[in-house]
C-alpha cells in the first residue's frame, strides 16, 4: 500500500488499546536513508497533547486509521534533532 501525504494526514492515530492520539499532521523524514522515520500526531480538540510515533512504533495502518504501541509518550519539548530541518510539509 502507497499513500500520499494528503491521505497520511486524513487517518487518526490510536493505541492498541483504543486510546485516540490525534491525527497526523507532519512528518520526520530521513534524507540520509530516505526514509520517513517519525509521524507528528496531535490532537485537533487538546493542540498540546503532541506525539511524534516512530515508523517503528506503527502495529498496522487501516483504510482510516494507524494503529500504534500503546507505549507512545508525548513529544519532547526539542521536537527535532538540531541536524534537521524542519519544514511545514502541508504547505507543499
Amino acid at each position: 500500500m502507497r499513500l500520499n501525504f494528503k491521505q497520511l494526514k486524513s487517518m487518526d492515530v490510536e493505541t492498541l488499546s483504543g486510546t485516540n492520539l490525534g491525527g497526523v499532521y507532519d512528518l520526520v523524514w530521513d534524507i540520509d536513508s530516505n526514509l520517513v522515520v517519525q509521524l507528528a500526531v496531535r490532537k485537533i480538540t487538546a493542540p498540546t497533547k503532541n506525539y511524534l510515533i516512530n515508523t517503528s512504533q506503527i502495529v498496522r495502518i487501516e483504510e482510516n486509521k494507524i494503529i500504534v504501541d500503546d507505549n507512545v509518550q508525548k513529544e519532547s519539548k526539542h521536537k527535532y534533532p538540531k541536524n534537521i530541518v524542519s519544514e511545514n510539509i502541508s504547505s507543499m
